[in-house]
């Protein structure tokens, strides 16, 4: 390898190093994954909760019983003639 060619590659690598560290883009790589990694598992938790909520909106659409499930325990709803009696809750008591 002649004086020339070692001058370049020494040259060539010194620039690699200076673009890779001089700039910080190993670090900037890192941070953008983590935080791709970040948003990539909030998208799956939000689209596991999506699905979720598809559920129940083809159960409120269709299912008679679950509505009235619903009603009761969310809503506290009662039929005519019915009475509600409160219990105590654990945090209550």
């Amino acid at each position: 390898m002649t004086k020339t060619a070692k001058i370049l590659l020494i040259a060539f690598f010194a620039l690699v190093a200076y673009v890779a560290f001089g700039n910080r883009l190993f670090y900037k790589v890192w941070q953008e994954e983590k935080t791709l990694t970040k948003l990539e598992a909030q998208r799956d938790r939000l689209e596991a909760e999506n699905d979720s909520l598809r559920q129940v909106l083809k159960l409120l659409e269709s299912d008679i019983d679950f509505i009235e499930r619903v009603a009761r325990e969310d809503l506290g709803l009662v039929k005519p003639g019915e009475v509600v009696i409160p219990l105590p809750t654990k945090e209550s008591e």
